[in-house]
């Protein structure tokens, strides 16, 4: 096991390092200690994937530098100069979410590979509008902030979303992980409030990985932990007991989905990783105590109307996971004797 996580450390080794927390192999193997005889198995399935679920911080600058890149060759500028001064990158987020940090990490490459800071242009006339984020998993926050913004007046005239459709604005929407299903939702929303012609006006851009968590299509990548439907008594019981009723049967893929395994190491790893996730989640819910958030799922958060375990989220980066990611990988609550493998901050209180 001592080499699986090695091999698992030389991959994460940069999360959150300028924290306190450090990542080290003995971490790793204490993480998966807890899945007691399925640890070695939980190391190797991890392993498998890991590469292609977590973004460094070197990796996020190369992403930056290529979406930026790209934003000047699709809006067809000459210099960085005429690009930064046409754009405003939108800054709507909290101090401690992803937003800032990004933006900042974003000026470091600016100013790296061109000698350029975009603060230098704050002041200028804008008709790009950029919204930076790490990951649209439910995308509610991201949702409202466009909504928000579509609804503003940036230069007093008339309202964002009437310059978008009329092409006297551009707006794009810039991720590293996206979630299908989540966006989806996302841009029928703002359709039902702007109307349809606002869809292609608005540009989505994910550099990283798009998660296919829409189990209506059944894409082949499935690249999320969604269990099948035959599950022991334990889980079933767990299921039965949720109140939400949307989206049910969204909840369980079929067990010969996907055709061809794209993700996992084989078809039966897949649905044996898929439950040890659930019967660790539910444990860690049972050690709650008083009343459990509706949204709390042993595979993530998840609206709390929806009667799935959770989005089943595998995407990691060098300063943070999503709370849509399996418990098993962030859940820290003090007197729960549960140790995640990536301990996050402004997370996990009861």
């Amino acid at each position: 096991m001592e080499i699986l996580a090695t091999n698992i450390y030389e991959v994460i080794k940069d999360y959150r390092a300028s924290s306190a927390f450090q990542m080290t192999t003995a971490h790793i193997l204490d993480w998966a200690a807890q899945f007691d005889t399925d640890a070695e198995f939980m190391l190797q399935e991890l392993n498998h994937f890991i590469k292609k679920t977590y973004l460094s911080k070197s990796a996020a600058q190369k992403h930056l530098l290529h979406q930026v890149n790209r934003l000047i060759q699709m809006y067809n500028y000459q210099s960085i100069v005429g690009f930064l001064s046409d754009t405003l990158f939108l800054d709507m987020q909290k101090e401690h979410k992803s937003q800032k940090v990004i933006l900042e990490l974003l000026d470091d490459v600016l100013q790296r590979e061109y000698g350029q800071s975009y603060k230098t242009y704050l002041l200028y006339p804008k008709k790009n509008f950029v919204y930076w984020d790490d990951v649209l998993a439910t995308g509610g926050t991201i949702g409202a902030h466009l909504i928000q913004w579509l609804q503003e007046k940036h230069d007093d005239t008339e309202e964002n979303f009437k310059k978008i459709v009329n092409n006297q604005y551009r707006l794009s929407v810039q991720l590293f992980c996206v979630h299908t299903w989540g966006q989806s939702f996302q841009r029928f929303r703002i359709q039902k409030l702007f109307g349809s012609a606002i869809d292609n006006r608005i540009q989505w851009y994910c550099s990283f990985l798009e998660v296919q968590n829409y189990t209506k299509w059944y894409n082949q990548s499935l690249n999320v932990a969604l269990p099948i439907e035959e599950q022991p008594q334990p889980i079933q019981s767990y299921w039965i007991q949720l109140t939400a009723d949307k989206y049910a049967e969204y909840a369980h893929r079929k067990s010969h989905k996907p055709t061809q395994e794209l993700f996992f190491s084989s078809p039966q790893n897949r649905i044996r990783y898929e439950s040890i996730l659930l019967n660790k989640g539910i444990s860690i819910i049972e050690r709650i105590k008083g009343v459990v958030k509706p949204n709390i799922r042993p595979l993530g958060f998840v609206n709390p109307v929806y009667k799935t375990y959770g989005l089943g989220t595998h995407f990691f980066t060098w300063r943070n996971i999503s709370n849509t990611c399996p418990l098993v990988f962030w859940w820290a609550v003090e007197g729960h004797h549960w140790k995640p493998l990536f301990p996050v901050a402004n997370r996990g209180q009861i």
